[in-house]
């Protein structure tokens, strides 16, 4: 069962993830966002593609951030454990949005006035956010489906600014903050009988036999998916943590492997080394 997290348990559950981290270093994540106000053509260059997602995540606020923990065995703390953050920020009669994910969304259960009246600012929980989930001194990896949006979002929030004006940058960023993150639509591309990655989060589910828990589109079942599908995909003998998989997310991969080359990683995990003072800390966003 999901636990809903807004203002009234931010700080308890937030103390209740860190508690666990020591134990459960693989932090699976999704975002539900209020879908696109610019699309993006098929044929779009990754410069292209990324000024679309600074685009689209600049003008447009968080719903619910999905978080789920488990060990290198695939294991959560205890069955079914999940966490969605709901997010205030997000007005449906002002703010931009597209009306078809509006829809879907009220369809698989949002209430966004509950969220305005109950939810997190995410302005103002940005740094306990960023300083629970990703400054800790654990050798963490996060995984991600197609998590380009995902990331960016994330980014957004906990730096409190629009997103970097250039791919580059936003990849070198995506680096400092997550370290090592797996994207398994990027994954699934080299692994045999996955169709090349070409392929939504359900139908890869249903290729590896992997029942999903919960209601679609609600952020902590998809990130608990995700996580399940890491690991199956880890039994099954899949080469889902090699070199060439770390790091790298769908949509934007090329400018992510030449970042990788360039910039020194810590094989424990940490983009910058062990002495020197964690990146976001010069952003007044770790401790």
């Amino acid at each position: 069962m999901a636990i809903n997290v807004g203002k009234a348990n931010l700080v308890e559950q937030l103390e209740l993830i860190l508690s666990l981290r020591g134990s459960y270093s693989i932090v699976a994540i999704d975002t539900e966002f209020p879908g696109f106000i610019r699309d993006t053509p098929r044929n779009a260059t990754e410069e292209e593609r990324y000024n679309d997602v600074k685009h689209n995540v600049d003008n447009m606020h968080l719903i619910q951030l999905g978080v789920a923990l488990f060990d290198e065995g695939g294991n959560t703390p205890w069955p079914g454990c999940c966490w969605q953050f709901n997010f205030s920020d997000f007005d449906p009669d002002v703010d931009a949005s597209s009306p078809d994910s509006i829809e879907l969304l009220v369809q698989s259960g949002h209430d966004f006035q509950q969220n305005r009246r109950h939810g997190i600012d995410a302005q103002r929980c940005a740094y306990l956010v960023c300083v629970k989930l990703f400054c800790q001194p654990y050798s963490s990896k996060y995984v991600t489906f197609h998590g380009l949006y995902d990331v960016a979002f994330v980014i957004k929030m906990i730096t409190r600014a629009p997103l970097p004006n250039t791919l580059n940058e936003f990849s070198d960023l995506v680096g400092t903050i997550f370290g090592q993150i797996y994207d398994l639509k990027y994954i699934s591309r080299f692994c045999g009988g996955l169709r090349r990655g070409e392929i939504g989060l359900v139908g890869l589910s249903r290729l590896l036999n992997c029942e999903p828990v919960g209601i679609r589109h609600q952020a902590a079942y998809d990130s608990l998916l995700i996580g399940a599908l890491f690991n199956e995909m880890k039994q099954r003998r899949h080469n889902v943590e090699d070199d060439r998989s770390a790091s790298v997310l769908y949509g934007i991969e090329n400018r992510c492997v030449k970042n990788r080359r360039t910039r020194r990683i810590d094989r424990r995990g940490r983009p910058y080394p062990r002495r020197q003072q964690h990146p976001l800390a010069a952003m007044g966003l770790a401790v």
